[in-house]
């Protein structure tokens, strides 16, 4: 009996965990999105978008400064549910000018929640955020 019983729970669960990978959490519409940092702003989209075994976030957007502060500006994404966080970083924009950033970041069905992203800025050649770190003091957080 109680074999059988350990049998239907799995099945049962099995199910569920399948049946939330394959749908996935429901996918919303785009958000628009805007945020400054020093003499540069940045504007965009933020859209999730669900597949198997997780969802991705899709940023679309671009940084845009119009009178340089020698500074250089770039977009950090984070997810903090990773072992260690993991952290991209957009290509700099250093100086004026407009630069177009986009990112379709995975996040894992275990990771899907917290994930976040910032407009930075660092003096040039200086480091950027490590990848194991989140958004650092020189982040606007979006």
């Amino acid at each position: 009996m109680n074999r059988m019983w350990n049998a239907r729970i799995a099945a049962v669960a099995s199910a569920i965990l399948l049946s939330a990978a394959v749908s996935g959490p429901a996918q919303a519409a785009p958000v628009s999105w805007s945020v400054v940092n020093g003499a540069a702003s940045a504007t965009g989209t933020l859209e999730y978008r669900s597949v198997t075994a997780g969802r991705y976030a899709d940023v679309v957007g671009a940084i845009s400064v119009a009178e340089s502060d020698g500074q250089c500006y770039y977009l950090r994404y984070y997810v903090p549910a990773d072992l260690l966080g993991r952290g991209f970083n957009s290509a700099r924009q250093c100086g004026e000018g407009v630069l177009p950033v986009e990112s379709h970041t995975f996040l894992s069905l275990f990771g899907t929640y917290g994930f976040r992203f910032g407009l930075c800025r660092v003096a040039p050649g200086a480091p950027e955020e490590v990848s194991f770190a989140d958004l650092g003091a020189s982040c606007v957080r979006v």
